[in-house]
């Protein structure tokens, strides 16, 4: 993200609770113009602590050592002036819904969620796995765009999606529960997002850059594509499937790098983007001028595929009409 803004007045605050003894080795790699600092704080728990084994450059375990103490209500108060927000748990405890709640309350911001945290579970040998998101409508009630992976996916749902029609029809009913955008991503694969448009619910399929280089690292990708997809969502007036390229191009820059800093700067970033999605976006500009739906698809789905979500025991439910008037408001920007 600070690699996107560099040049600007813009300032990203950095929200999140430190051991002391990670305190300075954390601001020093965060060192820079466009991050402010100031919401660092340290305390005696202190940092989450994730300890990795690679299987391959794709594939790894997880094994969690430390949670740090969950962000407070008070904390909240910090991110009031934010064009956006951008969540991203690790662990369900990290923020909590109240927190959350506060935060629709003190801004008209965008507020994104990357999903992780809230489907992970940690059992006594501190492993990590998947669960159901058991309190997914209250979370949905509160934000702008949710974002998950393809197996993040089946446990928001709390069933297993398999092939295109199963996620377009659920990613279509988030959004028709009132979000304006579900963002799904398939690793190396095209990614998926369905978005509203005054009374229409539309979807795509976005591919992801493939030839920068081999995948060394896939630790930070996610962090990655979220932080250039909300960059360009914001910059590029509210536009999903160019917020989509511009995140799936920081994903694969990342996977391509070890290093936590390598990203190039930012007309470097805009130039990937040209020269891979050159056909793609004169497709797309086809697709607006002709309307034949060659990239762009509208979703007319039936009664039964309107505003769900699944509960563990079966049922399913709608949003509120309130969660309803207020997805479809916006953000000033």
């Amino acid at each position: 993200m600070a690699k996107l803004l560099e040049g600007t007045s813009d300032q990203v605050i950095c929200l999140s609770h430190l051991a002391e003894g990670d305190f300075e080795a954390v601001s020093t790699l965060l060192r820079h113009p466009n991050l402010d600092l100031s919401g660092l704080g340290i305390y005696e728990k202190g940092t989450t602590e994730i300890e990795l084994t690679y299987l391959n450059a794709k594939e790894r375990l997880s094994r969690q050592i430390n949670v740090m103490p969950p962000l407070t209500l008070a904390e909240m108060d910090s991110l009031a002036g934010c064009e956006a927000i951008l969540l991203m748990p690790l662990n369900e405890s990290d923020i909590s819904l109240a927190c959350v709640r506060r935060l629709r309350g003190l801004t008209h911001g965008m507020i994104f969620l990357d999903v992780h945290g809230l489907v992970t579970g940690v059992n006594e040998k501190g492993e990590r796995f998947r669960k159901t998101w058991s309190n997914a409508q209250e979370w949905l009630s509160e934000i702008d765009i949710l974002k998950m992976n393809e197996n993040e996916t089946s446990w928001v749902a709390g069933s297993h999606l398999e092939g295109t029609e199963d996620f377009v029809q659920f990613a279509a009913g988030i959004v028709a529960s009132g979000l304006e955008i579900c963002w799904i991503t398939f690793g190396d694969q095209s990614s998926l997002i369905s978005w509203r448009r005054e009374n229409r619910i539309l979807w795509a399929r976005v591919p992801v850059v493939t030839d920068i280089g081999p995948v060394l690292d896939t630790t930070g990708c996610g962090d990655a594509s979220s932080a250039g997809f909300i960059y360009s969502y914001i910059k590029s007036y509210h536009h999903p499937i160019h917020s989509v390229i511009m995140g799936n191009t920081m994903g694969s820059l990342k996977a391509a790098s070890q290093e936590t800093n390598a990203f190039p700067p930012r007309m470097e970033i805009r130039g990937v983007i040209s020269s891979y999605y050159r056909e793609y976006l004169h497709t797309l500009l086809d697709d607006f001028l002709t309307n034949n739906q060659l990239i762009v698809n509208e979703f007319k789905g039936g009664q039964d595929s309107e505003s769900f979500m699944y509960h563990s025991d079966g049922r399913n439910s709608s949003r509120s009409d309130h969660a309803r008037d207020r997805g479809s408001q916006g953000a000033a920007t």
